[in-house]
């Protein structure tokens, strides 16, 4: 079995989105290395930031870091896209990744059967929800 797994890149933000994300999937952390836990001294990194994370819900699995001299980019060409098969988790997932960010497509009925939206949050990740009606 294969899987791809998101890794998102924070720039010294990572502990904070941690949190967040933490929060809007109510998801479990199963994994937190600083820089400063690595064996040997990781040149560039800030010893406090995340050097990986992970956390998983609904079957999905984010990793996450800080990076050694990662750079957000805004208007980036990549959008993390959940299919979910429940309208009010739908709803409530994208309520909660929209606080702090911005709507860019209000949840709404579409032509295609399903009820779909698109938010970048607040750290300037992309995300789309699809929720097909049953």
């Amino acid at each position: 079995m294969h899987s791809l797994t998101p890794y998102l890149f924070f720039s010294g933000r990572c502990k904070e989105a941690l949190a967040f994300y933490q929060h809007c999937f109510n998801a479990e952390v199963t994994t937190m290395q600083l820089f400063k836990d690595a064996p040997q001294l990781i040149e560039g990194a800030d010893p406090e930031w995340v050097m990986h994370s992970e956390l998983e819900a609904y079957g999905i699995r984010l990793m996450l870091s800080d990076g050694v001299v990662a750079k957000e980019v805004s208007g980036n060409n990549v959008v993390l896209s959940i299919v979910l098969d429940d309208l009010e988790k739908q709803g409530e997932l994208f309520e909660r990744l929209s606080h702090g960010g911005h709507i860019m497509t209000p949840l709404s009925e579409t032509f295609w059967g399903a009820c779909f939206g698109k938010v970048e949050d607040q750290f300037g990740v992309r995300w789309m929800l699809h929720c097909d009606f049953v």
